[in-house]
């Protein structure tokens, strides 16, 4: 399992907390963007191993694409997930070995944005593991997960959003949860969107990540709209 981080101390151990609970025997790769904070120490800690890389402390979608594109390709066996740290694929050990017994080499996934009502900065007054409110997020519906023995390359685009795999590709008839732990709490929210528009401006004169902007009030507005008309997880 692969994720990528840049200062990530907060989700980091949620995340690795909850793949380590649906998928106890994976080994977690960090590749991380040269974080300031403790992200790294935290992932060591929890028995990850840390790759650094670069990118002269912007976001840089095609550097993150290569990486999604290339970090799995020295494993020969077995399966693998590409992901963001704040993306929790919901697949077990058991539903991977009857996904291989079928014959299956990529899960079709289904995107959520989870909605969160944390009021601080840390989370620490929720237990994100069980935030039941969502809202369908198909950019979130990424063929993040794969058999590595039957595929040869995912090509993925910036962001991983779509991609044009080649090898023995067949699509799991079953389609997995993919929660993505983005909005999770106001002052959350504002914190990620302002610290990431300050580090997208190369990204946003491509027209990537444009979504990311530091208008307080933008962003208080969707976050209210989206307590409103989000779903609840059965």
């Amino acid at each position: 399992m692969f994720l990528l981080c840049y200062n990530e101390s907060v989700l980091l151990p949620h995340a690795v907390n909850h793949y380590k609970k649906y998928l106890p025997s994976c080994k977690i790769t960090i590749y991380d963007n040269e974080s300031t904070d403790n992200s790294v120490d935290i992932a060591k800690s929890l028995g990850c191993s840390v790759v650094s890389w670069s990118s002269n402390n912007y976001m840089d979608d095609f550097k993150n694409m290569y990486i999604k594109n290339t970090c799995w390709k020295s494993i020969e066996h077995g399966w693998v997930i590409v992901g963001d740290m704040d993306e929790f694929l919901c697949v077990t050990e058991e539903n991977l070995l009857e996904e291989f017994i079928k014959g299956t080499s990529i899960l079709r996934v289904r995107g959520l944005n989870m909605i969160g009502e944390s009021e601080l900065l840390d989370l620490s007054d929720i237990d994100i593991l069980s935030i039941k409110k969502y809202k369908d997020w198909p950019s979130e519906s990424k063929n993040m997960c794969f058999l590595c023995d039957k595929i040869t390359d995912m090509n993925y685009t910036p962001g991983a959003h779509e991609c044009n795999p080649q090898g023995n590709i067949v699509f799991s008839s079953d389609e997995y949860i993919n929660k993505h732990m983005s909005v999770l709490g106001l002052k959350f929210i504002i914190n990620k969107y302002i610290n990431r528009f300050k580090r997208t401006t190369l990204m946003r004169s491509y027209r990537f990540a444009i979504h990311y902007t530091d208008n307080i009030d933008s962003i208080t507005e969707s976050y209210i709209n989206d307590l409103k008309t989000c779903s609840i997880l059965e």
